[in-house]
């Protein structure tokens, strides 16, 4: 239940950042400060102990959704990225915790962990575009 729930509150915090920043135009700082308040609030009193690291989640999820739309253009794109955001953190909970920078590096993570993935996947559909040409030979050439 925890994983989870884990993971539906980064989908979620992901989305809202990434719609306020990009589709309101309010800009990905005011977003992710906005969705990191709100959560800081409302997650703790209604969740108790789980919802302080509901709150740690929704920061981390907030930071990845301040990317733009040129890296991830469409709303499926940032769930995937919120998804893999909730996965590293919740690979990574136990390491390096109280130590600056661990939420934005799983954040940085998720994000070019998905632009790479695309990346890969286009390099090699072109590849197999490339080997599967016919060939030019003699005179159809």
């Amino acid at each position: 239940m925890e994983i989870l729930s884990i993971i539906l509150v980064s989908i979620l915090s992901g989305i809202l950042t990434y719609l306020i920043s990009n589709n309101l135009k309010k800009g990905p700082v005011f977003a992710s400060a906005i969705v990191t308040l709100i959560s800081g609030i409302y997650l703790p009193h209604y969740f108790g102990e789980l919802g302080t690291t509901l709150m740690v989640v929704s920061a981390c999820s907030s930071y990845a959704g301040m990317v733009t739309i040129k890296n991830i253009p469409n709303i499926w794109e940032m769930i995937v990225v919120s998804i893999i955001t909730a996965m590293i953190f919740i690979l990574a909970s136990s390491s390096y915790v109280g130590v600056g920078g661990r939420l934005g590096t799983i954040a940085a993570l998720s994000c070019f962990t998905w632009i790479g993935f695309k990346k890969f996947v286009y390099a090699t559909n072109l590849n197999v575009k490339e080997t599967l040409k016919v060939r030019s030979v003699g005179i159809w050439s």
